[in-house]
């Protein structure tokens, strides 16, 4: 028997089958697509994209596996995203996707203005951002009332497709917290805020763990999908989650972070934290909580980073950064500071309109040293992510048991580029402990697996996995990092 589970990312829809065991049987991916109708709107048409995905990767899995052999299946996508549907779950508007999407940023400053960040921090875990679903939801309210009006259900991203196969509307606890979608004091969607808004709060569906067993595919959706009815659909959570459970970092004091089109960290600890700036709330597993932080930098930063190292014809060169071969190897700091603010700043600023910018620059450096100054802000952001989850951590350390573990459960395509994880291990001073031959969609097919098996009882497959440790050049960075922090929190000022 199989499990199946599926990650609709903003490149690839990608679908992995395991068996009870938790051996790959099947990978499977395809390209997605994003839209950017007008400047600072970023949508996925969720019924040519995600739907139709979906559909191919059933078609190719049930190609060479019966469905009677799947019993069960998960689905995860883009965390702080949601698609407007009618009573059938068809879209009624584009998917709104996440931070990257800076509709509501004025909106969010006048929210943030009549709630006082302190009120809605204590509240919400934090200050309303780009990130945050009910102010777009609102934002759909007054400038598409039709929309709106339409909208039956606002679905996260995910369960677009899990409500669709079994009829059941929900969002998951962790990505209804990392999306300010929960009021911590009563671990409900904020009445407070819906009723002074005038939102309709039939239109949230209920908020639930994300390892219960929504239902089983239902008789219609068996015939549009080629699934039998019956197969359990587990509701999952969005994709940094699915990433967690693929590498196994879903304990108190385990850390993941994925190196994809951005950069993601989750720590999972024992106690609540709250955190200015950052995702906090509950994890994936019961009784588990977690400090979340998102970039907006990552691989498509590092494509902008290639386009500066050309050869004497104006084509980029050879030597790509971003071959699968990349061996590790260390290297002393450039001392250029790059400031990856290409799409804005995220965490912890949450400032959409910040910018990217280099300094240090003479006139002995060249577009190679620029490019190599790209790679390192990607490490350089990270280390600072982590000090600030540190500091937070010590400061608390008298009723505190957690603390930032020294290793990294790392994934992602980034995963796979040697010259890339020894940069970001040296600057960190963290070892990184590489999975690149698993993603969001094995993690999902895990999750799936909870329906018959106790999450404490999941197989944990063989896996030789190469470790990253620090290199002589490690020590250097420090001081580079503390620079580059300062030069940050200036820059996402000016923003």
């Amino acid at each position: 028997m199989y499990y199946l589970g599926v990650d609709m990312g903003t490149s690839f829809t990608k679908g992995t089958l395991v068996d009870e065991e938790g051996r790959v049987a099947l990978r499977v991916r395809r390209e997605s697509s994003v839209s950017n109708p007008q400047e600072g709107f970023f949508e996925v048409d969720a019924e040519k994209v995600w739907w139709k995905n979906f559909l191919w990767v059933c078609e190719r899995v049930l190609s060479e596996f019966p469905a009677s052999s799947i019993r069960a299946l998960c689905v995860s996508s883009v965390c702080g995203s949601f698609v407007p549907v009618d009573e059938g779950f068809r879209p009624v508007h584009n998917a709104v996707l996440y931070g990257i999407d800076r509709r509501s940023e004025s909106l969010v400053g006048v929210l943030n203005a009549r709630y006082g960040e302190e009120f809605l921090q204590k509240r919400l875990g934090n200050a309303f951002s780009t990130h945050s679903v009910l102010p777009k939801i609102l934002w759909l309210k007054m400038n598409r009332p039709e929309v709106y009006s339409r909208a039956v259900h606002f679905l996260s991203s995910f369960n677009f497709i899990s409500a669709r196969l079994t009829g059941v509307p929900a969002w998951d606890i962790p990505t209804a917290y990392g999306a300010l979608m929960l009021d911590g004091e009563t671990e409900a969607v904020p009445q407070w805020f819906l009723e002074d808004q005038g939102l309709d709060a039939k239109k949230i569906p209920p908020v639930i763990s994300p390892l219960q067993t929504l239902g089983p595919v239902t008789r219609k959706a068996a015939e549009e999908t080629g699934l039998s009815p019956g197969t359990e659909v587990v509701l999952g959570a969005c994709d940094i989650n699915a990433e967690a459970m693929a590498v196994g970092a879903i304990r108190p004091g385990s850390a993941v972070s994925v190196f994809g089109s951005t950069v993601s960290l989750l720590l999972n600890t024992s106690e609540p934290h709250s955190l200015k700036g950052f995702m906090t709330g509950r994890s994936l597993l019961p009784g588990v909580w977690r400090i979340g932080a998102a970039t907006a930098s990552g691989g498509r930063t590092i494509s902008w980073g290639l386009s500066l190292r050309q050869d004497g014809q104006g084509r980029q060169n050879g030597s790509s950064l971003l071959a699968a071969d990349n061996v590790p190897t260390g290297r002393a700091p450039t001392g250029i500071f790059f400031v990856p603010y290409l799409d804005g700043a995220r965490t912890p600023f949450n400032e959409p309109t910040a910018r990217g910018a280099f300094f240090g620059l003479t006139s002995a450096h060249t577009p190679a040293h620029m490019a190599a100054a790209v790679e390192e802000s990607l490490g350089y952001e990270l280390a600072h992510i982590i000090s600030l989850m540190e500091k937070s951590l010590t400061e608390e350390s008298r009723v505190t048991k957690s603390a930032f573990p020294s290793r990294l459960e790392v994934s992602g395509g980034l995963s796979r580029v040697g010259s890339l994880m020894q940069s970001v291990a040296d600057i960190t001073g963290r070892s990184l402990r590489l999975h690149p031959e698993v993603d969001a969609s094995f993690g999902d097919a895990l999750i799936a697996m909870t329906a018959h098996v106790p999450w404490e009882d999941l197989p944990s497959p063989d896996r030789a996995l190469p470790v990253i440790q620090p290199s002589e050049f490690a020590a250097s960075y420090g001081e580079f990092s503390r620079r580059f922090a300062a030069l940050c929190e200036n820059v996402a000022r000016l923003g």
